[in-house]
């Protein structure tokens, strides 16, 4: 069965319905015994929408997208 912090790992390939149907198959048995995780995929699945439709039109100012990019990179290195 699959801990909290791996449904974590996999979440974005499982919504993009990238995963293997029996890893999707697990994560979902997971989700039916764990409300913190159904939760917090209900929380994700409204602000990705909420992102998308609502943040379409945003121009980001080239400032923050640099220091986007610099955390992200920085970050990524860590991992």
């Amino acid at each position: 069965m699959i801990c909290c912090k791996e449904c974590l790992e996999l979440l974005c390939d499982y919504l993009d319905g990238e995963l293997d149907p029996k890893i999707s198959a697990s994560l979902e048995e997971h989700f039916q015994d764990c409300p913190p995780c159904i939760a917090f995929v209900n929380t994700y699945k409204s602000t990705t929408h909420i992102s998308r439709t609502t943040m379409k039109n945003v121009e980001i100012p080239e400032v923050v997208q640099a220091r986007l990019k610099k955390f992200i990179d920085e970050h990524k290195s860590k991992q």
